[in-house]
């Protein structure tokens, strides 16, 4: 009965360790996919905002080359 004390009791301490740190890192993965979810949403708003920027600048660029070519040609 003591060798069954002495390997059962490390074994189930063990075993409930496991358990609960399982149960913890499920938790942590859902929240790193929220935060992930997030960053995503924010690197995309932020590549959104550039490009329409980028989108005026070569707008102005094209009327200020077509104002050039026509400065020219006169």
């Amino acid at each position: 009965m003591h060798d069954v004390l002495i390997v059962s009791v490390p074994l189930i301490t063990i075993l409930a360790g496991l358990f609960f740190n399982r149960s913890e890192m499920q938790a942590l993965r859902a929240e790193m996919r929220i935060e992930i979810k997030d960053l995503r949403a924010e690197i995309n708003a932020r590549f959104d905002r550039v490009d329409a920027e980028l989108r005026y600048f070569h707008g102005v660029m094209g009327k200020h080359e077509a104002r050039l070519e026509a400065l020219e040609k006169g």
